[in-house]
């Protein structure tokens, strides 16, 4: 059994599910499992959701990730960013499970030259200045993609810069000239909802809502949590993240922890070494500015973190044994640890801490 692994609730993982269907009943729900599903092990929330009727499809950010989990279910995959059209074999392998993005025509271009039928997903930039046909040549390059005989339109989608801010101005003018593109092309689907969107935009919610962090249970700002808690919508968080104590050490006063020396001892005490590091994902920056949580107490990080261990102190009297689980990430007798906890003592977002987890350590659902 390993050391350190990732604890994935199944049941927060259906109640969020829930949220977001009752949300929107008339679109689709489609996960984002891109980046490793967001840390939380894209193949073990694909295997748990393969035969979910309230799941539409999947969608991942590249051809390598769509085909690492194409055999895992037969919902059917969209890949949202891109991918390597030098690579034929990887092309080769996709049918029609397998949806690919289009923003420009050399692209477009290249796929009808193969021989070969694609399904496709147009991609408009209404204003986040990255992947797309910008708005001036979206109706002439839809034209010229469905004059190709081998590439078949499944759905044009476009992607919001910044949904999750209390001021939806900008967001709204987005979904505006996203709409006066879309109302000439009815057969075919429109997205264009993130979680955010999905939650404080009902508008634009659409054929499908893409939901990648709110998903797993993590809000992507404190202005989407508000709004949410208006429509009484909540999620659970589906990420804990444990390892165990290897070893226990008696200090004295004046001793020092790890390199650098940056944590000297006041006073006697006694700290626990951790299997974790910042190889496993666990940032640097949370040497002697963070807890982990033993038997629900809140024990402090001491010493700098190294590419394998971390040092904490353990509480006076506390009866800790090796071997004892210690919580990273998530609750422990009534405590809590969130992905938000972290990044703000890392000076980053809740997404990068949870997508920047060691892929190779386990995921277990429970």
């Amino acid at each position: 059994m390993p050391l350190t692994w990732i604890e994935i609730n199944q049941k927060n993982i259906l109640h969020n599910i829930r949220q977001f269907r009752n949300l929107a009943p008339n679109s689709e729900f489609w996960p984002v499992v891109k980046s490793n599903a967001y840390g939380h092990g894209s193949k073990e929330i694909v295997s748990f959701l393969k035969d979910n009727e309230d799941v539409a499809g999947f969608m991942v950010a590249n051809l390598d990730e769509a085909l690492a989990i194409k055999n895992i279910t037969k919902k059917p995959i969209m890949v949202l960013s891109y991918f390597d059209i030098d690579d034929t074999e990887a092309l080769k392998k996709v049918d029609s499970q397998i949806s690919l993005p289009i923003y420009d025509l050399a692209t477009a271009d290249y796929l009808e030259s193969l021989g070969q039928d694609f399904l496709v997903n147009i991609k408009i930039d209404t204003g986040t200045s990255r992947l797309g046909f910008k708005l001036s040549e979206a109706k002439d390059s839809i034209a010229q993609i469905e004059q190709k005989s081998n590439l078949k339109i499944f759905s044009i989608f476009t992607h919001y810069a910044e949904s999750e801010v209390a001021d939806q101005s900008f967001t709204k003018e987005q979904l505006n000239s996203f709409q006066n593109i879309t109302r000439e092309y009815k057969k075919y689907k429109f997205h264009s909802a993130c979680s955010a969107a999905s939650i404080t935009l009902p508008e634009a919610q659409g054929d499908i809502i893409r939901v990648g962090l709110a998903f797993y249970g993590l809000w992507p700002s404190q202005s989407t949590k508000e709004k949410a808690e208006l429509k009484n919508f909540s999620l659970q968080a589906v990420m804990s993240w444990k390892t165990k104590i290897i070893q226990i050490k008696k200090l004295k006063s004046g001793d020092s922890i790890g390199y650098n020396r940056t944590y000297q001892c006041p006073k006697d005490c006694q700290i626990a070494v951790l299997p974790i590091g910042y190889n496993e994902g666990y940032p640097r920056l949370l040497s002697n500015n963070a807890e982990v949580l033993i038997q629900g107490h809140l024990c402090p990080i001491r010493g700098n973190i190294c590419m394998n261990l971390t040092m904490v102190e353990l509480p006076d009297n506390l009866d800790v044994k090796v071997g004892e689980i210690v919580t990273l990430l998530g609750s422990d007798d009534g405590k809590n640890i969130s992905a938000d906890d972290i990044a703000n003592k890392c000076q980053s977002i809740n997404y990068e801490i949870v997508t920047r987890i060691n892929p190779n350590l386990e995921r277990r659902l429970v």
